[in-house]
């Protein structure tokens, strides 16, 4: 990089710390902070997720989180730590890869975007940000594969997927958007060169558009587990649309006959499958060495399933893209206009975001307008990218290496954007946006003189949209309406870290763990529908091995959790009446409760039993 781009980098990156830094310890989702907690914990102990207990993700993260407890100390902000130094790390990958598209200032302006609509939105230690750090490492080391040919940088890329999947099983899709890009970077090595005739390559071309359809089938049968048409819009368009242009560049032909084909791709697939498989290996030694082997694959791939049922969200309804249309038909305008043209649409497209930032504040309508302008519209991002590479006009104006570019962002932000599926929550765009601003760079960047001042005028309201009335309102109110800041007041038990939360519910826990301490007679107690927090903030062991109801095995419940409370002598039972429980009550167990522990009081949501 030359000197420009390393000042700009540091700008980026002192500005991007600080910002992050002040946002660190705000704000928290309990039941999100306490199933981190309590697992690691756990670990911290002894005990293996999945064979042990009911592990919600993979588990990987979960060890990275139990040495933080052990080095920093048992609390809420050690895990955040290790997420600030991720984040740390993350902002010049972001930087380096918006540089290969875009001049260096420009180029921090795009960090800068990307950053504000990340993690300062939900600062929590989330597997999904793990997956969005490694999906980002992943790019930038393929980024070199394209520019040094090295394969080196594909067994880097391929240890940030295993690392991802560690970390959450959508760190599978990063895989999957990789073998993607490397069908496509052989058909590029394999190009049919002017004046060569096609030749008669059909079973590699058999191997790869038989590949290409099984896949799109299992990704039609998971998305399609849910029948609404948005859910196959939003996530499933996309990964289709990447795949009829690998297609349609198959049936093209190549000049190379099937057994150089084949030893290209299995070239550039051994060394990122091994960089893959490594961790993953690494991962699977305990429980190989422990015989718990099949925990481990039904933990990680069976019981997610449950959440099919008891956790989804639908996506933004795919009718609100026509929102973009005034936001991006200035850039379409600016495109094909001379200096004047670009001076009037620039100059409409600036008082529009204008009134659009300082009205969004009071008007829940131009909030949402804003909003759903940026948060619809990666199917329409995917699309547009494809065309651009499609179309033969333009695509004989794209050499080779910003094809490829190209289709490599494309390809990740597609398949990573189904972190969102099945629990599209608004703030799980967020886990995915900063990889589709990515790919608009690179997009906008494949154009010839593209139009500056207009683009820079979305950068600029994006980024003060975001700060100014995306992050403060935290998840709750995200992608709905502007609020102030709810986060105010400091958490002050020992294990809380020091986290900033809403005032009612700091008043909550700061009376409910100390009642609940001063009751218990034992090592344990039991908490019940989705409140792993208060295990964790009181210091109190979970006799089950679940965290949220709705991984336990329904059958013979009641009876089981009973017996297992009387063998291990709890005598504290704490129940959240909280509407967004993700679990469904259960009268039976609750009754049970209510016969074996006389004594209750109640504290906002939560109704504490106890026996003397």
């Amino acid at each position: 990089m030359t000197r420009t781009h390393w000042l700009a980098l540091l700008i980026v990156w002192a500005i991007s710390i600080g910002y992050m830094a002040t946002h660190l310890n705000r704000g928290w989702v309990p039941r999100d902070e306490g199933a981190f907690a309590q697992s690691a914990e756990r670990v911290l102990h002894g005990e293996l997720p999945h064979r042990d207990f009911d592990e919600l993700y993979t588990g990987g993260l979960t060890f990275v989180h139990a040495i933080a407890f052990r080095e920093f100390g048992i609390n809420l902000a050690s895990m955040r730590i290790v997420l600030f130094v991720f984040f740390i790390a993350w902002v010049p990958a972001l930087f380096y890869i918006a540089s290969r598209f875009a001049p260096a200032y420009a180029a921090g302006g795009v960090t800068l975007l990307a950053v504000a609509w990340s993690v300062p939105n939900y600062p929590a230690a989330a597997p999904s940000w793990y997956n969005l750090f490694f999906a980002t490492f992943g790019t930038a080391a393929l980024l070199r594969y394209v520019d040094l040919g090295s394969r080196r940088w594909l067994f880097i890329a391929g240890v940030c997927g295993g690392l991802s999947v560690l970390a959450k099983t959508p760190g599978f899709y990063f895989v999957a958007a990789v073998l993607l890009f490397l069908i496509f970077n052989e058909q590029s090595i394999s190009g049919k060169p002017n004046g060569q005739p096609r030749h008669n390559g059909w079973l590699y071309t058999l191997m790869v558009v038989t590949g290409l359809l099984t896949f799109l089938y299992l990704l039609f049968r998971l998305i399609h587990t849910l029948p609404e048409t948005s859910w196959l819009i939003c996530f499933f368009l996309p990964a289709l649309t990447i795949v009829a242009l690998l297609l349609s560049r198959e049936f093209a032909g190549s000049p190379r006959p099937s057994g150089e084909r084949f030893a290209t791709l299995v070239g550039l697939g051994v060394p990122f499958g091994a960089g893959v498989a490594l961790p993953l290996l690494v991962f699977f030694l305990p429980y190989i060495l422990s015989g718990s082997t099949h925990a481990l694959l039904l933990g990680v791939f069976a019981q997610p399933m449950k959440r099919f049922v008891f956790a989804t969200t639908l996506p933004q309804d795919p009718v609100y893209m026509i929102e973009v249309i005034p936001f991006i038909l200035p850039v379409i305008i600016g495109f094909d206009s001379g200096r004047l043209g670009r001076l009037l649409s620039g100059g409409f497209l600036a008082v529009f975001l204008g009134a659009t930032l300082i009205f969004s504040a009071k008007s829940p309508v131009l909030y949402g307008f804003g909003w759903r302008s940026i948060s619809t519209t990666i199917p329409l991002l995917i699309a547009a990218g494809v065309v651009i590479i499609w179309t033969p006009w333009n695509r004989n104006k794209i050499t080779c290496l910003p094809q490829q570019q190209l289709v490599l962002l494309l390809s990740v932000t597609a398949l990573c954007s189904l972190v969102q599926f099945p629990f599209s929550a608004p703030i799980y765009y967020c886990f995915v946006l900063p990889l589709a601003i990515l790919t608009a760079t690179a997009l906008f960047a494949s154009i010839s003189n593209p139009p500056r001042f207009i683009l820079g005028s979305l950068v600029v309201f994006y980024l003060l949209f975001a700060v100014l009335r995306v992050i403060p309102g935290f998840v709750y109110s995200l992608g709905h309406f502007y609020v102030p800041d709810p986060q105010t007041q400091r958490l002050t038990l020992a294990r809380a870290g020091g986290l900033r939360v809403a005032p009612a519910e700091a008043e909550l826990y700061e009376h409910l763990i100390p009642f609940i301490q001063s009751h218990a007679s034992g090592k344990f107690i039991y908490c019940t529908q989705d409140c792993p927090e208060v295990y964790f903030l009181s210091g109190l062991g979970n006799p089950t091995r679940t965290l949220f109801d709705f991984l336990d095995d329904p059958r013979g419940r009641t009876d089981r959790i009973m017996s297992l409370l009387e063998s291990r002598k709890v005598n504290v039972v704490a129940i959240s009446h909280a509407a967004g429980n993700q679990s469904p009550p259960d009268p039976a167990l609750e009754g049970a409760l209510d016969q074996r522990f006389r004594h209750s009081a109640r504290m906002q949501i939560f109704e504490v039993r106890w026996d003397q």
